[in-house]
């Protein structure tokens, strides 16, 4: 009797067997909300990285979440141990804000500290790793300091890197409710980028490569712009992003005639919502 060939993984997804990623959250005492803290969004975006309802990127062991370290030791600790692990993709994800993040990514002004800032060993160990492709995703204060410990400038138009590196990230939108509470703003990345993985995007390719995720996460928040009158979403933001097209990060449940769009898809890009927008003007 003949029996169905196994299907193959497409060759942009991450090696179940040879990836790893550990994804790192900062809380913030001032977000109010534990939803909106980063550990709640971080969570989230590890269950869309190991959906099997999407071709999740990452097997469920594969995925370390460290988001209540009370020591940079036990970040070290995961992260030596994936890029230990990782022959083919080692992804690095990092949300942070506040009084723990800046202890946490900015090099200390103690004078009886070494000054070294834990992310920046983070990076070494990253960039020192055997992986072949390396992701780095940051959505965190001080995102120049953070994103040249890995890559120098990232750049918006998504200039290679050496090395088989991708990294792609933001500073978070923060404004005031009232009093010292922060509440995020409606361009916030990691939890953006989970929901396009969950959701797929309309028209895009049968998998997410980080170029693809890139344009369709600035999509939607052009979307929001449209549909949101608050002062504080005037425009749409970016994402800085450097590669991108050699590494997808799940697949398209929305892909093709017979794909998936009950969770309502991302569209393409900002310039496709732009169109959709005017056209139902």
């Amino acid at each position: 009797m003949a029996t169905d060939a196994p299907q193959q993984r497409h060759a942009l997804l991450p090696d179940l067997a040879r990836s790893r990623a550990v994804l790192v959250a900062c809380d913030n005492d001032a977000v109010r909300v534990p939803e909106l803290q980063p550990s709640a969004r971080t969570a989230r975006l590890a269950q869309a990285l190991t959906s099997p309802d999407a071709a999740g990127a990452f097997h469920p062991d594969a995925v370390m979440v460290v988001t209540a370290h009370r020591h940079p030791a036990e970040v070290l600790d995961a992260v030596r141990r994936a890029a230990e692990e990782a022959s083919d993709v080692l992804l690095l994800h990092y949300v942070g804000s506040g009084p723990r993040h800046r202890e946490f990514a900015l090099p200390s002004a103690d004078p009886r500290s070494e000054g070294t800032a834990p992310l920046r060993t983070v990076a070494d160990i990253v960039l020192e790793s055997r992986a072949a492709r390396r992701v780095v995703l940051l959505d965190c204060e001080d995102f120049e300091t953070a994103s040249g410990l890995f890559a120098g400038s990232p750049s918006p138009g998504g200039a290679e890197a050496a090395g088989g590196l991708c990294l792609m990230g933001k500073p978070p939108s923060l404004y005031f409710g009232s009093g010292d509470e922060a509440i995020p703003a409606g361009d916030e990345f990691t939890a953006t980028l989970a929901e396009a993985l969950r959701s797929g995007v309309a028209d895009g390719p049968e998998v997410l490569d980080v170029v693809t995720l890139r344009n369709a996460v600035e999509g939607r928040w052009a979307q929001l712009g449209y549909g949101v009158e608050n002062e504080y979403v005037t425009a749409p933001d970016t994402l800085s992003l450097v590669g991108g097209h050699d590494v997808a990060l799940g697949g398209n449940i929305a892909f093709g005639p017979e794909g998936d769009r009950s969770r309502g898809p991302f569209h393409l890009d900002a310039g496709v919502v732009d169109l959709v927008e005017r056209w139902w003007d």
